[in-house]
């Protein structure tokens, strides 16, 4: 029996205290990890959203991964991410990735999604930069 699409919510500090966990076990590559998780979703949100950065917005805002959001070329400013916590480095490792599967899917190339400033360290927003060149 095939079962229609679901989901469950899970709050902000689960989400921080399960990657807190993973951190402890893994260290610096569960941070890989959770980017890759992000890749995941995001290439769920591009199947039934589409690539217009748009609808992307809405659709982060609605699922609760930011407050808000805002698309400058290869830079995303976000407010409100829900993977912040108090760190000395970045850590929305997971919206990372989405932001790489969704522009991907807009411009045909390999990309690789930066987080330049971070709430977690002490930055006033998370700012991501897209990048197309070879690493």
């Amino acid at each position: 029996m095939e079962q229609p699409d679901r989901a469950i919510k899970m709050r902000k500090e689960e989400l921080v205290e399960i990657k807190r966990l993973y951190e402890t076990v893994m260290t610096f590559a569960s941070h890989g990890m959770f980017y890759r998780s992000g890749r995941i979703m995001g290439n769920r949100i591009v199947k039934t959203t589409g690539t217009d950065l748009g609808r992307i917005r809405e659709v982060l805002i609605k699922e609760g991964w930011a407050i808000d959001l805002v698309f400058e070329g290869d830079t995303v400013s976000i407010s409100g991410s829900i993977e912040v916590h108090s760190s000395d480095m970045p850590t929305c490792h997971m919206l990372r990735g989405i932001l790489a599967k969704v522009f991907e899917e807009r411009t045909g190339k390999d990309v690789y999604c930066h987080e330049r400033k971070c709430v977690s360290k002490g930055d006033d927003k998370c700012v991501f930069i897209i990048d197309t060149e070879v690493l």
